[in-house]
């Protein structure tokens, strides 16, 4: 027979105390999604629901994490390690706290950049997969993202600019 037929429905105090272990055991990945700017708005119980739905996963060093045009996958949210990120010619480096894929997550487009794993990286993953569904479920998380995407645009187009002026070209962009 089935215990909670046996016992009745779980009591209140049961489900907080279940509730409690889960966030403590999601700890730092609750402060790692805290971190990715267009989260940075949500209530302590929005990341909890958005850390369930995401998976840890290694990368040894030297395995790439996404490759360039390649399409899929979502956010990743480093935990540990450090990864290369090799873009438009450049190259820098990810570390603890610092994440990627935030387009791929939003959008089906291909990447645009590789990343591979300098040292082993362990990485919070959210997959668009997962993670659309979570976003009709819960449209109050959706329109924080989307507030948080509009302002790093923002930001992207002010650096844009700024540069184009420093080239003197004096042409309106």
């Amino acid at each position: 027979m089935d215990r909670q037929l046996a016992h009745g429905p779980p009591s209140e105090r049961a489900i907080g105390a279940l509730e409690r272990d889960l966030t403590e055991e999601l700890a730092p990945e609750i402060e790692a999604l805290r971190g990715v700017p267009f989260f940075e708005d949500l209530t302590p119980e929005d990341l909890r629901r958005i850390a369930t739905i995401g998976e840890r996963r290694t990368f040894g060093a030297g395995e790439p994490i996404v490759t360039k045009d390649s399409v899929g996958g979502g956010l990743y949210v480093i935990l540990s390690g450090t990864a290369t990120v090799e873009a438009g010619g450049k190259v820098h480096r990810l570390g603890p706290g610092q994440f990627f894929g935030e387009m791929a997550l939003l959008a089906r487009r291909p990447r645009s950049a590789t990343v591979t794993a300098e040292e082993t990286v362990e990485a919070l993953t959210l997959e668009a997969t997962y993670f659309r569904p979570f976003l009709i479920k819960n449209p109050s998380v959706a329109v924080t993202i989307l507030e948080g995407v509009a302002e790093r645009l923002r930001e992207v187009q002010d650096r844009v600019a700024r540069e184009h002026a420093g080239t003197g070209s004096g042409e309106p962009s």
